[in-house]
């Protein structure tokens, strides 16, 4: 009887070890749940040529509510640009993102460049309403000489504290209208970022950078810093089935549009304070996956519900997909530069292929359809240029190609190896230099004058319209009824002859 006691009492002694040793590791695990770039896609879509649906706010809820039951400690991020992309988020001046946010309640989350596409006198307002955190360390408000929200939040996961720090693209100046970053200082991120990780160091125990900056950025980023154990990114949109490890930091991003969530489990070693090992799974958010969260379908409901009868009309048919292309001539882009050039009855149009935001596939094309293709309000202003400066304009354009722009009236052919214009044609006619040119473009390229074209807005006439480019695109669509793109040839790149 002695040697069966003994024996129980040293079964339960060891129960009791493994279950400390399993409360220890649960001690030093943090979960945290991701996502960015969810541009007001509220409402669930197709992806690609799949045949299913993914995505949808009410959706993704329902997988990060599902994940919160079993992880109750669960560290929820959004890294950004949250606005932007649909009708209800233009109308409503992001209210809409921020409503439905409030619902779901992230742990965190930092701006990104497109919160800022309404303004700061909306952004203000839009963010007065939300009762969540917002972070982000490098953004400065002269108004009030002091950061515009909180750089940092440290919050408790179990047993552990995690800062999470917020940061922006240093290219702010690049990606927004300048007046809606009036008196808004974008300071250097790396240089942030150290003064506040010194500030968190000793506070906790895991140290989060929820960047809205890029993979690309990230990852340099990166090998700069010390202390940071992960970065949970956006802007890019870039995809990663797993996070990239650079310097030691795990780099996190979840593509964009809510068709992925990602999710990462650290174990933390909490006497040196860093990641030991980690877990990462990409989740897709099918529809049907997971019960949808009720409390964000009836906000998305009723916020579609009081637009969907003037969007969903049926307006035209288009007989070929309009398609993209941000390295090329696209039939949508050129289609988007006929009507606009067209409207105006200028020689010229150049639209920023970044502000075509969607392909759309042949079918009934309905009001719905030009607001997230053309989702900016941006307005489109006049330029008149000679010969002479529309050459020069073009041969910069070619050395330095980043955001490509689609084209109307003109028409160019020239050698990426040796960044060279080789011919420009305008109506059929070579360029003289001494002719005066009219051209048509939107406000956000004009806003970007030399960054796009190489030189002053102050050397060209510039004249406003105050007229929106998506209104001409609906107005175009009634006249035409029928559409049917093709690329044309009017971007066409030619080789260099090989040596012999």
């Amino acid at each position: 009887m002695k040697k069966i006691l003994t024996n129980i009492w040293l079964l339960i002694i060891v129960m009791v070890t493994l279950l400390r040793v399993e409360a220890a590791d649960d001690d030093r695990t943090v979960v945290i749940l991701h996502w960015n770039d969810m541009h007001s896609a509220n409402l669930p879509y197709q992806p690609g040529r799949a045949n299913y649906y993914v995505g949808g706010y009410a959706n993704l809820a329902g997988y990060i509510d599902s994940l919160r039951n079993l992880y109750p400690n669960a560290v929820v991020l959004n890294a950004g640009d949250d606005f932007q992309g649909s009708p209800v988020s233009n109308l409503t001046r992001g209210l809409s993102q921020i409503l439905i946010l409030n619902q779901i309640n992230p742990t965190g989350f930092t701006l990104g460049n497109h919160e800022f596409d309404y303004g700061l006198t909306s952004l203000r307002m839009a963010l007065s309403q939300a009762n969540f955190s917002i972070v982000s360390a490098n953004l400065y408000d002269s108004t009030k000489n002091d950061l515009l929200v909180e750089p940092y939040k440290i919050v408790q996961s179990g047993w552990l504290k995690v800062a999470i720090i917020g940061v922006i693209t240093g290219d702010m100046r690049t990606l927004a209208l300048p007046q809606n970053l009036k008196g808004i200082g974008i300071l250097d991120p790396v240089t942030l970022i150290r003064k506040y990780v010194a500030e968190v160091e000793p506070l906790s125990d895991l140290i989060v950078l929820l960047s809205h900056y890029g993979y690309e950025e990230d990852s340099l980023m990166a090998t700069q810093l010390t202390g940071v154990d992960v970065i949970i990114g956006g802007h890019s949109h870039t995809y990663l089935r797993q996070p990239k490890k650079v310097n030691n930091i795990l780099i996190c991003q979840a593509g964009a549009n809510g068709r992925n969530l990602g999710f990462l489990q650290v174990e933390v070693e909490p006497q040196e304070k860093i990641v030991s090992s980690y877990k990462y799974e990409s989740i897709e958010t099918r529809l049907g996956g997971v019960k949808p969260s009720a409390a964000i379908a009836r906000i998305v409901d009723s916020l579609e519900m009081s637009i969907a009868p003037e969007l969903d009309q049926v307006i035209g048919q288009l007989v070929t997909d309009w398609r993209r292309h941000s390295h090329g001539e696209s039939n949508l882009g050129s289609w988007i530069c006929d009507a606009t050039r067209d409207y105006f009855e200028t020689d010229i149009a150049f639209m920023n292929s970044g502000g075509i935001r969607k392909d759309l596939k042949a079918g009934p094309i309905r009001v719905r359809d030009l607001w997230e293709i053309s989702p900016f309000d941006n307005t489109i202003e006049k330029v008149e240029v000679t010969g002479k400066q529309l050459k020069a304009m073009m041969e910069y354009r070619i050395a330095n190609p980043r955001d490509l722009l689609q084209v109307s009236g003109l028409s160019y052919e020239y050698n990426n190896a040796k960044k060279t214009l080789e011919k420009l044609v305008v109506a059929g006619q070579s360029v003289d230099d001494n002719k005066v040119y009219s051209l048509v473009t939107n406000n956000f390229v004009i806003g970007q004058f030399e960054r796009f074209f190489g030189m002053s807005p102050s050397m060209v006439k510039i004249r406003s319209t105050d007229v929106v480019g998506r209104d001409i695109l609906i107005e175009a669509v009634k006249a035409q009824k029928v559409i049917d793109s093709r690329v044309e040839g009017r971007i066409v790149e030619v080789k260099s002859e090989a040596k012999r």
